[in-house]
């Protein structure tokens, strides 16, 4: 439910601060006064979209901040999602969105930065919005099977998740056997090319790091001149030349002897010297090494640079690097076994997708029993919203046809209206007017509620109907808003009266700008407004008495 909603710089609202009821609530007010800027706040803080030209003029940012209070099958849902998040779970969830002018946006959760796919998720489980939107989305065919999996039971749900695995696998296999078909038309051809690719590779004998150890190989030859001369030099210069520091530090150390009886500070430095000795022997050996090692020899060079040219060319042809090379080649190695055993390989594919279709076959027939149970208890629901919907003559009907076998099932379904006694059904977009779309939605959705979301948001589903039907949306609204929170923008005073919560929303000029502004209504100003909105005039007797009766409610 949601417990306040904090607006601030967001489209003509400069700040705002609700605190819908936990009931009935609606809004009401002239048309394009900013109704539907409120709607947009909340889809934002849901996980809308997010604009710069929702910042208002002259802003820096927009920001909007929502506190939810949850419980139930709804809180345990939320809490879910906020927790695989890496959310601690707090109560109440306060959600907040910023949007700057130059369209970035930031959320967070309890605090804590989220992106959007997190906030949508979130806000799907939080609030359920009905608009003129799903009017048209009622009208459309191909929404209708995903409604009615709204009313399968948790065994339907099992049958719709085995049918899908099915599905799946019978997709692959035929992809399979299509792909190996395929292979056999151009067997010849590609098996010399995939053979020839492979010998290629496997010739070559390539090993992970060589590249690495040719290259330091050849920079050393290459400078074997160099390095040799470098060597010897610093070998002379520490053991064999005319004057080495071997020598050097020896006659240092007899010098030094002569004053151990006399400093005791003479003892540390004759050890250091003889530290230094020790590490000269091992540079003068080590180096000795390396001359005998670091010598031109060019046809170790040329057999370097040939191994390296190779290399290259591989690289160019089959990747980047030895690793990718060795894993074309295994690719490859497969790729040739199914080309020289492609009758093997496609009979077990043909096997792998005759069991497949079998599986399929078996559990679409699930799926469907499914969904004719569901369709059966969906029809009951809705008729009897309907029937406080002032359409009690009339029947709702799920069709359920066989067709193809998809992603959703083999099933067809269609939403159907009889909207007389006697008369046969006919598809809701061929026969349903808007206002009877518009309590067939609202039907529709009483009847899939399983208490999941506590925040239902209706956008003018009024539209098209009026005097006693808008007094039977009324009543409908008021008594679903005994078991959820309820939010209703609406141009009818019949279904404003029946509201526990009532909001004015309405524009202003003040210091020369725009502002959009909404107000709760006490009882004599939500008169006020019921009489506006019955069409009366300023001072208008009839008008106000009617609005007052309606108030009463």
């Amino acid at each position: 439910m949601i417990e306040s909603l904090s607006i601030r710089d967001f489209a003509l609202v400069q700040r705002l601060d609700l605190r819908p009821g936990d009931s009935f609530n609606v809004f009401t007010g002239e048309t394009g006064a900013g109704k539907s800027i409120l709607l947009q706040a909340l889809g934002l803080l849901l996980g809308d979209r997010a604009s710069r030209e929702l910042v208002r003029t002259g802003a820096e940012a927009a920001r909007v901040e929502g506190v939810f209070s949850l419980s139930g099958a709804c809180a345990e849902s939320v809490k879910a999602i906020i927790e695989e998040a890496g959310i601690p779970w707090e109560e109440p969830l306060v959600i907040s969105r910023q949007v700057t002018s130059e369209g970035k946006s930031r959320a967070h959760v309890n605090g804590a930065t989220v992106g959007v796919g997190v906030l949508s998720e979130v806000g799907a489980k939080l609030v359920e919005v009905s608009s003129q939107h799903q009017h048209q989305a009622l009208l459309n065919e191909q929404n209708h099977i995903s409604i009615l999996d709204s009313a399968l039971s948790a065994e339907g749900v099992s049958a719709r998740e085995l049918y899908l695995e099915a599905f799946t696998k019978w997709e692959r296999a035929k992809g399979e056997v299509a792909r190996l078909k395929r292979l056999e038309v151009e067997s010849v051809e590609r098996r010399e090319f995939v053979s020839f690719q492979l010998n290629e590779i496997k010739s070559a004998m390539l090993e992970v790091g060589e590249e690495e150890t040719l290259s330091e190989e050849r920079n050393i030859l290459l400078n074997a001149e160099k390095l040799s001369e470098a060597y010897s030099g610093a070998e002379g210069e520490l053991f064999s030349g005319t004057q080495p520091a071997v020598d050097s530090l020896g006659r240092a150390k007899r010098h030094l002897e002569r004053a151990l009886d006399k400093d005791p500070e003479a003892s540390r430095l004759m050890e250091l010297l003889r530290e230094a000795e020790v590490s000269l022997q091992e540079a003068s050996e080590g180096l000795r090494e390396r001359i005998d090692t670091v010598k031109s020899d060019p046809d170790k060079l040329e057999r370097i640079e040939d191994r390296l040219a190779l290399i290259k060319r591989l690289s160019l042809k089959h990747g980047n690097t030895i690793e990718a090379i060795l894993s074309k080649g295994e690719a490859l190695e497969r790729e040739l076994w199914e080309l020289e055993n492609r009758t093997i390989a496609l009979s077990d594919a043909e096997e792998a997708l005759s069991d497949s279709r079998e599986a399929l076959e078996s559990a679409a027939p699930l799926l469907t029993a499914a969904r004719k149970e569901a369709a059966i208890r969906l029809e009951k629901l809705v008729g009897g919203e309907l029937e406080g919907l002032g359409l009690g003559s009339a029947a709702f009907i799920v069709g359920i046809e066989g067709g193809a076998p998809g992603p959703e099932g083999v099933d067809e379904v269609t939403f159907l209206l009889a909207a007389n006694p006697g008369e046969a059904p006919k598809p809701l977009a061929k026969i349903a007017s808007g206002g009877e779309l518009s309590r067939i939605l609202l039907a529709v959705k009483n009847a899939l509620r399983d208490g999941s979301v506590e925040t239902l948001v209706f956008d003018e589903v009024d539209a098209g109907i009026g005097g006693m039907v808008a007094e039977r949306v009324g009543e409908r609204l008021k008594a679903l808003a005994a078991s959820c929170q309820v939010i209703c923008i609406t141009h009818l005073p019949q279904i404003a009266g029946r509201a526990g919560s009532h909001f004015l929303v309405e524009k202003a000029v003040v210091d020369g700008r725009t502002l959009t502004r909404v107000e709760e209504l006490d009882f004599d100003m939500r008169v006020k407004e019921l009489s506006r909105m019955l069409g009366g005039s300023e001072g208008s007797e009839a008008a106000y008495r009617h609005a007052l009766e309606l108030a009463k409610r």
